[in-house]
């Protein structure tokens, strides 16, 4: 059974595939690993969800001052794998139109903080790649007191 703020990351990577030059990239889960592609040949991107942390009745002021609910923390890995023979440069601006893309649809202000690491080498797919790190949080209201 999937939460709703699992549906809530599907909804918005559904919306980032569909913007601009994100209809050029793949979209796969992260895990298994053995389904990247070999040989990449467009610029794809894996979806992990890694990490998830729930606060219950959280009373805070994101929503309002007399507002109970829970706080669904959630780190998000989208690894950007390069097509073969692509630059580092070129990875760098589809990280970069990774995270605009990610930023632009985000209806629920759930971003806490985005960051892009440095290159590094898969050795499966036998190619280049950058980790944008979205650390979102997801608000799920209950009664008001």
């Amino acid at each position: 059974m999937t939460s709703s703020t699992e549906n809530r990351i599907d909804e918005w990577i559904a919306r980032v595939k569909q913007r601009g030059a994100m209809r050029a990239f793949a979209f796969i889960p992260g895990y298994p690993a053995h389904k990247t592609p070999n040989p990449i040949t467009k610029y794809t991107v894996a979806v992990t969800d890694s990490k998830q942390k729930i606060s219950r009745f959280f009373i805070g002021d994101r929503v309002g001052s007399n507002t109970k609910g829970r706080l669904y923390e959630v780190e998000l890995t989208l690894r950007v794998y390069a097509p073969e023979n692509s630059s580092g440069s070129s990875l760098l601006r589809a990280g970069a139109l990774l995270m605009d893309a990610f930023e632009a649809e985000d209806i629920d202000r759930a971003i806490y903080s985005l960051s892009l690491s440095g290159v590094g080498f898969d050795t499966a797919s036998r190619t280049e790649y950058r980790d944008v790190i979205a650390r979102l949080d997801f608000v799920e209201k209950e009664a008001a007191v």
